[in-house]
């Protein structure tokens, strides 16, 4: 057993189960040895097996059946695959960008606490993308996303990043050709999200983390009245 079955304890067990049941040592379905072959594998008290198989059922990996065995379940998806699931059904770009709202505005705070050299080179690049391609629906579009990519990936949290970038995704699918062409369509338009963008990175930049948030804040309550507006 690669010297598991000198190592105690319920929290081992589960550990190494857990890394079989992840790796399709066990596929769905099928059914793990018993407690007793369970405990002479690994050298360990039944007691310390069943607790074990209590902490893999609480996570989700398998059924326990009394008098019939236990029992490999479908893999529990990723947290972000869960999200992205969850998101697509949502059929209201205000409910969207409501959340959103209250998630960036926090994250825009970390960023201003937290960002790097290399993230204000980024966060600066997006900026000179969105003044270059003023005239440029897509492009213009696109740099702004990559902004808000950026500024999630300067908080340096690793839930915040691929949330938002979900949120961004969805808000995006959701918001429609139509509302998209006003919304980056018009000169007039481009140059207040630009200059919307540039005050954030502006707060950013001097690390003052309550002037990031208010102006995020500021910058997605606009968009979500623009929106309704042209709805």
């Amino acid at each position: 057993m690669n010297g598991i079955q000198y190592k105690k304890g319920a929290e081992l067990v589960t550990d190494h189960l857990l890394d079989q049941l992840k790796n399709g040592s066990y596929s769905p379905g099928d059914r793990l040895p018993s407690v007793e072959a369970l405990s002479k594998q690994y050298q360990v008290g039944r007691s310390t097996i069943r607790e074990a198989l209590s902490a893999l059922k609480a996570m989700g990996w398998i059924d326990i059946r009394h008098g019939g065995g236990t029992f490999v379940r479908e893999q529990p998806q990723a947290p972000s695959d869960l999200l992205q699931g969850w998101l697509s059904e949502i059929n209201s770009l205000k409910s969207l960008i409501e959340v959103r709202k209250m998630i960036e505005v926090g994250s825009a705070g970390l960023a201003a606490k937290r960002r790097t050299d290399g993230d204000l080179a980024a966060l600066a690049d997006c900026l000179q993308q969105m003044e270059a391609h003023l005239e440029d629906e897509a492009a213009s579009q696109q740099a702004d996303l990559m902004f808000h990519v950026h500024l999630a990936q300067a908080s340096h949290n690793e839930i915040l990043i691929p949330m938002l970038q979900l949120f961004h995704q969805q808000c995006a699918r959701h918001m429609g050709n139509t509302r998209r062409m006003w919304l980056f369509g018009e000169r007039s338009s481009t140059l207040q999200l630009l200059q919307e963008h540039r005050l954030i990175y502006e707060a950013i930049l001097h690390q003052n983390e309550a002037l990031a948030s208010r102006r995020m804040l500021e910058h997605l309550t606009k968009i979500e009245l623009l929106l309704e507006k042209n709805d």
